[in-house]
């Protein structure tokens, strides 16, 4: 019994958490409107999967990897624009 109340515990924190909730594909693509469709387009990515894009976004917004300008984004903002960007639609 106490296994079970403890599954159920830890299921129900990683709901709760912010960081495990879905990324939201029409949020992405308005934020990916707002900060990147000066250069970019959904399209110049794809074939890449969203973990590997948000991967990336997330090394360019800390300046691990070159980019034309500095970019702020939030941890939301960045999953939802790899979600958006990773569904391979604009």
């Amino acid at each position: 019994m106490t296994t079970d109340l403890r599954l159920v515990a830890g299921l129900m924190s990683c709901l709760l958490c912010p960081g495990a909730q879905a990324a939201d594909v029409k949020a992405g693509k308005m934020a990916a409107q707002t900060h990147c469709i000066q250069c970019h387009a959904a399209h110049d990515w794809d074939g890449e999967d969203a973990s590997s894009l948000e991967s990336l976004i997330r090394d360019i917004a800390a300046g691990k990897v070159k980019h034309k300008q500095k970019i702020t984004l939030s941890d939301a903002d960045i999953a939802n624009i790899a979600a958006y960007w990773g569904q391979g639609r604009d």
